[in-house]
């Protein structure tokens, strides 16, 4: 069974979050960014942990956790919302073959932080369940 797991520095920004009315040329370019952001991050992950340059996709059913660091909670379900663009460059990546319902569980946690400068991240964890 793999498990990986992805650190990224910040929260997702509020113009993706669910309730944004941010401008359609900026939630696009944010989107495309993370979505690169979260390919590479991926790729550099799994060939450090499996000390290979290939990608094996997971196949199998895969559980995806989020936890998510920041000393100002914030509505879950805004959260993943502003996800995704993360997972869909998981998947670009080769890393997981699909985030389809049947293929996929999603969980989500929030841990609030004392309020420091760059205390706010995130924590994916990728792993095989069937």
């Amino acid at each position: 069974m793999r498990n990986y797991k992805l650190v990224l520095q910040e929260m997702p920004p509020k113009e993706i979050r669910g309730n944004s009315r941010a401008h359609w040329r900026t939630v696009r370019r944010i989107n495309r960014e993370r979505r690169e952001d979260a390919k590479l991050l991926a790729l550099v992950t799994v060939q450090e942990a499996d000390k290979t340059l290939t990608i094996t996709p997971i196949e199998s059913r895969v559980l995806i956790s989020y936890e998510f660091y920041h000393w100002k909670p914030i509505d879950l379900d805004n959260l993943i919302f502003g996800m995704k663009s993360t997972l869909d460059g998981i998947v670009d990546s080769g890393v997981v073959s699909d985030d389809a319902p049947h293929l996929a569980k999603i969980e989500a946690e929030f841990f609030k932080q004392p309020k420091k400068d760059n205390d706010s991240k995130v924590i994916v964890s990728i792993s095989e369940i069937g």
